[in-house]
């Protein structure tokens, strides 16, 4: 399968819920939790469990996806098709499904690409393989020139880690995240997005750079275990970046 990508569009993989917590690895019928999520294939050569592989297999599926994707032609909606699927106790990708979609298009590319992926190292519950549900986002934009930066760093204050208390985010909606390049250089904020999921239902809130009041109403309802993202949209000479920052919801 080869990539075609309109002057319209542009395909990016804003987020990757799947790689952040185990909170979105359930076993079948069951409040159990894994271990150890799936990880994509070829990146065997790190240990389980460490940021090195938990990276490399980050990497590894958003090429698969850059390189395979075939972008539908002709639409002008632009947005978030969210797809849920099974990785088997083998690895093995299974029952694809759209969570939400866009159009009937669009919804079709996305359900091919996941149900044409490889197979995966599943994940692990007490170091025995089990059968757990992923989500995954994929975003269509009208920006052809919109890329994700994976050399840029988004903060917000001093919160640390990917494992924040809702007072915290709270404490923080007076101030504004900030993007700086890989050599340390702030940017500026074009376009914010606060996104909320809990359970593989989604809400969000946009702005142009500030925390807006629907942002902070979106903060506010916030509860343990929800994923909290922020996206901020930047531009470097002439080009337009994503960066993103990904937090679970704790106690």
């Amino acid at each position: 399968m080869r990539m075609l990508i309109t002057n319209r569009f542009t395909v990016l993989i804003f987020l990757l819920i799947i790689s952040l917590s185990p909170l979105f690895a359930h076993r079948d019928s069951s409040d159990i939790k894994a271990d150890q999520m799936p990880y994509y294939k070829g990146c065997s050569q790190f240990a389980m469990g460490t940021v090195e592989k938990r990276h490399c297999s980050n990497q590894a599926l958003t090429s698969y996806i850059a390189q395979n994707l075939t972008v539908p032609q002709g639409s002008d909606i632009t947005g978030v098709v969210y797809v849920s699927f099974y990785i088997s106790e083998k690895g093995a990708v299974e029952e694809p499904t759209i969570l939400r979609g866009l159009e009937k298009s669009q919804n079709d590319a996305a359900i091919t690409i996941v149900k044409d992926m490889p197979t995966w190292e599943p994940a692990l519950l007490n170091n025995k393989p089990i059968r757990v549900k992923m989500t995954l986002p994929i975003r269509f934009m009208q920006k052809d020139e919109t890329v994700l930066s994976n050399g840029f760093k988004l903060t917000w204050g001093n919160l640390k880690g990917n494992a924040i208390n809702k007072e915290d985010l709270i404490k923080h909606l007076a101030n504004i995240p900030t993007v700086r390049d890989e050599n340390g250089n702030l940017l500026e904020i074009n376009e914010l997005l606060f996104e909320r999921d809990r359970d593989g239902k989604f809400s969000e809130a946009q702005s142009n750079g500030k925390v807006s009041a629907d942002m902070e109403k979106l903060v506010k309802k916030l509860k343990p275990d929800d994923v909290f993202t922020i996206t901020a949209t930047v531009q470097k000479k002439g080009q337009f970046y994503y960066v993103d920052k990904t937090y679970t919801i704790v106690n």
